[in-house]
């Protein structure tokens, strides 16, 4: 994306977020075959073939083979290098599951920090609603939003990019909708480096900006002990899922223990072909060696490339995008709820009224449930 800063590239930005192309699983699906079976199996036919080759075209290679058949050590190789595959595998589909499930915990707290804020219909510097534009519908056509809630939306991006080892642009999140750019300006100086220190990181970055916007606005208001209590602890369920997610995605196994499990596999194929599968089927071991690699490695190799669900694409993703989907759900919650929240009250009382135009219809979705929605 070209680095267009101007209003109506950041309209553009929040549309591309917004408006996900739909998930081509079948494309996902061809590519986890290319990436992940075929250089398993096409590896172990082309082994096969050049060692069955040798052993037909050498007297002594076929005297050598039978005698390296050792029951007792290949058996115990297959046992350890089947438990190694299946732990594995184990594990990047608990790390899949984990991050998805940690990432679901951290947008429900930011959407509770969103809820209680909009409750108390706060007025104040922090909550000004300000007017960027929408990137859909006409050119100019805008949304009502706020400070603070962009910072709020802005924080699962935030912590998607980081999962997928990508620089975050503050100027394509939410944020950077801010008329003024005072946001970004905070976001920057919070996250350069200076003084000889590291830089902070962009989630504690972000996390300051809302403890500092919420805190101005608890203080403003005379908010009672019980209310900060309940406002921060949704802020630290945040952090904690926030922390949970980085020490599942950034956990490293030692890198000794990875590269002996390859060579544990590889070991273990190479004395089954050499000592069993040529001698015993000739020719048919050119087939039989990779389909042995298929029911095995393949399947590993499919499990590492979705252990991290935020490194997962959402046009063109194996499994459902939720981690994406998250993402999207929670700016157009946080971003909707303040936008509307002078103008429709969701208590259950009587059928729905439009101030402006009193013979309105009901609304259809209104009228089909037995709650009612009505506009104060």
């Amino acid at each position: 994306m070209a680095k267009d800063f101007s209003p109506q590239g950041l309209a553009e930005a929040r549309r591309r977020r917004l408006e996900k192309e739909s998930n081509n699983w079948v494309l996902a699906i061809v590519l986890d075959v290319l990436w992940g079976v075929l250089p398993w199996v096409a590896g172990t036919a082309v082994a096969t073939a050049v060692l069955f080759a040798i052993h037909e075209n050498d007297a002594d290679a076929q005297t050598i083979f039978p005698r390296l058949n050792a029951p007792v050590a290949i058996g115990t190789i297959s046992t350890f290098s089947a438990f190694l595959l299946v732990s594995k595998i184990q594990a990047n589909l608990t790390c899949n599951s984990r991050i998805i499930g940690e990432f679901g915990n951290l947008t429900g707290s930011l959407i509770n920090l969103a809820i209680w804020v909009r409750s108390q219909r706060l007025t104040g510097y922090n909550l000004d609603t300000i007017t960027p534009l929408s990137g859909f519908g006409q050119q100019y056509e805008t949304y009502a939003t706020n400070r603070l809630a962009l910072v709020l939306a802005s924080v699962p991006y935030i912590v998607k990019y980081n999962g997928r080892h990508v620089a975050v642009v503050p100027e394509w999140l939410p944020m950077g909708q801010d008329p003024k750019g005072t946001l970004v300006d905070v976001f920057k100086r919070l996250t350069c480096k200076g003084n000889g220190t590291e830089r902070m990181s962009d989630f504690a970055a972000a996390v300051l900006m809302i403890s500092e916007q919420l805190d101005q606005l608890l203080a403003t208001k005379g908010t009672k002990d019980a209310e900060y209590a309940a406002v921060f602890a949704q802020l630290n369920a945040a952090t904690a899922a926030e922390g949970t997610i980085g020490a599942t995605a950034g956990y490293v196994a030692p890198y000794l223990l990875d590269a002996m499990n390859y060579i544990v596999f590889v070991l273990f194929m190479l004395l089954l072909v050499i000592s069993d599968v040529i001698p015993t089927n000739d020719g048919n071991a050119i087939w039989i060696a990779p389909l042995v690699a298929l029911c095995t490695a393949a399947f590993f190799q499919i499990s590492d490339r979705y252990w991290n669900a935020m490194a997962l694409r959402s046009k063109r993703c194996g499994q459902p995008p939720l981690v994406s989907k998250m993402c999207v759900a929670t700016e157009v919650t946080i971003v909707d709820m303040f936008e509307r929240h002078k103008h429709i009250s969701t208590r259950l009382s009587g059928g729905y009224v439009a101030p402006d135009d009193r013979n309105r219809e009901p609304c259809p979705q209104a009228t089909q449930s037995r709650f009612r929605f009505s506009l104060p």
